[in-house]
């Protein structure tokens, strides 16, 4: 299966906001998703919510 990845995603459903997503040391802005470099603002259709987060 494909993942089909955007780079701006909606608020709420960003990167950034995913348990899946690990923030790099360095740069805020950027991070890694299951070993792929991504974006915090970018998105997939595999979005699961970071626990204790509104």
């Amino acid at each position: 299966m494909e993942i089909i990845y955007q780079k701006q995603a909606e608020k709420g459903k960003q990167c950034q906001d995913c348990q899946s997503f690990t923030q790099k040391a360095d740069d805020p802005a950027a991070g890694t998703c299951f070993g792929k470099d991504v974006v915090a603002e970018g998105g997939c259709m595999f979005f699961k919510k970071k626990e204790g987060t509104c």
